[in-house]
């Protein structure tokens, strides 16, 4: 009897398949194992009765992973006879289960030895040694256990340590409240995230993935409520190596569920050892994880964006390599809030990049109201609007501008924002509890030209100084402005669709991992073309 198992794994990584291979290799049994694009398949022949059992194994055994989205598994008639040779990755990855039942076992010699070598996860050190200084003197302890139950009672202590390895150095010390906007945080103890902030059960099981990922998270009310915040988020890791995984064990001991990770900051102990990993940065946006940075990527993928000066077409080349993209038709969409916007056309016919969409900033808001005035109806427009807000007026007038350098569509609202008086429209928008807002034109200047289309910017201030003046109020008008951006991109790609016969549109930029941006994303786009993001390379450099 022979199953297959279909695991769909959104990573060009074959650490997964590694693991899955090293699981199996203690079990008398016979497989094969194939990752391609998308998908992990595992195929195993043996006896009934053994494949209930190795299955049942498989689940308890195999660890979870960000990438890892779902499974199916059937019965079939043979392992088809292919070459299933697979090329091994050489990122080193988290601890894993079995790591964790040898440094446990109090019987076992690896107990509480944060160097262990795995044979399943690959979990390796040369280490030897955990070197703890204390005003620069180096501290002896008999015992690993020793040495972790120190350091916890420092930390409870008020005292900061400092982490150095060979991969990060920062230092860590015992969390008080939340003290800024988007903070970095080491959880000790997972069930007491919901007295801080708003969790769910795909971000928890995902800070104990294999990955060990930094996300981002919503603070909760209560919490705000208490601590007079005004911000929305803080960033929460799970220890990522063993070293920190045994020292939050015996800080949850003595009650401390939370630690502050900070950069540069004067410590009272020095804690260093040779190996560790760099834990990804993630945002989870509905079904979606976004890797906001990443250091376990395919190498030469640096080479090809290196490839282009520009910060979009460098990410674009990239996404193309990573989905094997060189032979279609793609439309590619990056929003950034540091590098200039950009809709791009790629097509292999035409052996490179063609630019769809072009946003010119203007040089001041007097060019602005002075290009509305020759529009028909402009200058009445202009006359009523400071008439009714001579305040707001003349503001937006002396206004400097001149530091807005990047072409992107957040300095277009920054712009609005300033005109109209709204303090973050984005924000705004994103809280509004309406299902639509007034339609702001978001309109491309006349041209016989299908690429390097012209954003009209005057008829964007224009239409949001109309909806001010009839009453309509910010958070409204806030939704107009970013949802029909969305709505300007979707019929973009239909036109260039029309022309070209797109096979896919792409994503990237750091603005696309938000979950407002990604669920006007999923709303407004044809579901009849194929969406793609980067699968191991961060949305943006």
């Amino acid at each position: 009897m022979v199953l297959r198992y279909k695991l769909e794994y959104s990573s060009n990584d074959y650490g997964y398949a590694k693991i899955l291979d090293n699981i199996l290799k203690k079990k008398e049994t016979t497989y094969k194992i194939k990752k391609d694009d998308e998908y992990i398949t595992l195929f195993v022949e043996d006896e009934e009765k053994s494949l209930l059992k190795i299955s049942d194994e498989l689940s308890k055994e195999l660890p979870l992973s960000i990438f890892l989205k779902d499974f199916a598994l059937e019965v079939v008639p043979q392992i088809p006879p292919e070459n299933y040779h697979n090329t091994l990755d050489s990122c080193q990855k988290s601890y894993c289960s079995n790591c964790l039942a040898e440094i446990e076992k109090k019987e076992l010699t690896s107990y509480y030895n944060p160097f262990i070598s795995c044979q399943i996860c690959g979990t390796t050190s040369n280490a030897k040694s955990l070197d703890i200084h204390e005003n620069n003197h180096l501290q002896n302890f008999k015992t690993f256990k020793e040495s972790f139950e120190y350091l916890a009672k420092k930390i409870d202590e008020n005292k900061v340590v400092k982490i150095k390895n060979s991969q990060m150095q920062f230092t860590l010390k015992k969390f008080k409240e939340i003290e800024k906007e988007q903070q970095s945080l080491l959880c000790t103890n997972i069930d007491s995230l919901s007295t801080l902030v708003v969790g769910s059960k795909q971000k928890n099981i995902a800070l104990l993935s294999l990955e060990k990922p930094t996300i981002k998270f919503n603070i909760n009310t209560i919490y705000k409520n208490n601590h007079n915040i005004d911000f929305e988020t803080v960033n929460i890791t799970y220890p990522w190596d063993l070293v920190l995984y045994l020292l939050s064990k015996e800080l949850h001991i003595l009650g401390v569920n939370f630690l502050v990770i900070e950069e540069d900051t004067k410590a009272d102990i020095e804690v260093d050892y040779e190996n560790s990993i760099t834990p990804p940065k993630i945002s989870f946006c509905e079904d979606r994880i976004f890797l906001l940075e990443n250091s376990c990527y395919e190498k030469r993928l640096e080479e090809v964006y290196n490839k282009f000066e520009e910060p979009s077409k460098s990410h674009f080349l990239v996404l193309l390599d990573e989905n094997r993209l060189y032979e279609k038709s793609i439309l590619n969409i990056f929003i950034s809030s540091k590098y200039n916007d950009a809709v791009t056309f790629y097509n292999p016919e035409i052996g490179g990049f063609v630019d769809v969409l072009d946003y010119n900033l203007p040089k001041n808001i007097s060019s602005i109201f002075h290009d509305i005035s020759k529009m028909e109806n402009g200058k009445t427009l202009l006359e009523n609007y400071q008439n009714k807000f001579p305040e707001l007026y003349e503001q937006a007038l002396n206004s400097d501008i001149s530091n807005l350098k990047t072409k992107s569509i957040s300095n277009l609202w920054k712009i609005a924002e300033i005109v109209l008086g709204i303090d973050n429209i984005y924000k705004k928008a994103s809280h509004s509890l309406l299902q639509k807002g007034p339609r702001i034109d978001y309109k491309l200047k006349q041209s016989n030209k299908n690429f390097n289309k012209e954003f009209d910017f005057i008829s964007f201030i224009k239409s949001g100084m109309s909806f001010k003046l009839a009453g309509v109020d910010e958070k409204t008008l806030s939704l107009g402005y970013v949802e029909n951006f969305f709505y300007m991109l979707s019929d973009l790609v239909d036109s260039v669709n029309e022309e070209q016969k797109l096979d896919g549109i792409s994503f990237c930029g750091d603005m696309i991992a938000d979950d407002f941006i990604n669920k006007l994303i999923n709303k407004t786009f044809t579901k009849s073309l194929k969406l793609y993001y980067n699968k191991d390379f961060p949305i943006q450099l």
